[in-house]
């Protein structure tokens, strides 16, 4: 593991010392490898004690939002990423993924919306995710299509 004694020295919610953009950039990395290995709740910390640092950092947000929709916190997710769009209108991630919050909740036309706007927001198709916003998109508005508009959307299409 590449970690030098200076990156080990964690922050704690008691003594925060600002960190210095290479190392909020190390950080981000460890805490984006702990989501890849499915260490959520580790990853979430990582990313609180990194947006208590810097809350105007959109990936923060966008990092804290996909750590709660991997524990199903869905409420707290769709904040985050709501938090995240704001900061960065510009960036498809947390359009995407706030999609999926809405998918999981049965709100269908929301979550087209969103990864609508996502892959408009990537019209060359050069981000991955926008193809996955593609295919949500066009399974988000297959199963509006099949549900009557007049219903809640609870019919577990995710």
């Amino acid at each position: 593991m590449q970690m030098t004694t200076e990156s080990k020295a964690s922050v704690t919610n008691d003594d925060v010392k600002p960190l210095s953009g290479p190392e909020m950039l190390e950080r981000a990395t460890e805490g984006f490898n702990l989501f890849q290995d499915g260490r959520f709740r580790e990853s979430l910390t990582l990313f609180q004690s990194l947006a208590a640092m810097d809350p105007t950092e959109a990936y923060f947000q966008t990092a804290l939002g996909a750590c709660h929709l991997a524990l199903e916190d869905l409420d707290l997710a769709e904040s985050y990423f709501n938090r995240a769009i704001e900061l960065d209108p510009s960036d498809l991630t947390p359009f995407v993924n706030r999609g999926e919050v809405h998918l999981r909740l049965g709100k269908v036309h929301e979550a087209a919306r969103d990864f609508n706007h996502a892959v408009g927001l990537d019209p060359e198709g050069q981000d991955p995710l926008s193809a996955r916003a593609r295919m949500l998109a066009a399974a988000a508005l297959e199963s509006a299509e099949e549900s009557p508009a007049s219903e809640s959307g609870s019919d577990g299409a995710a």
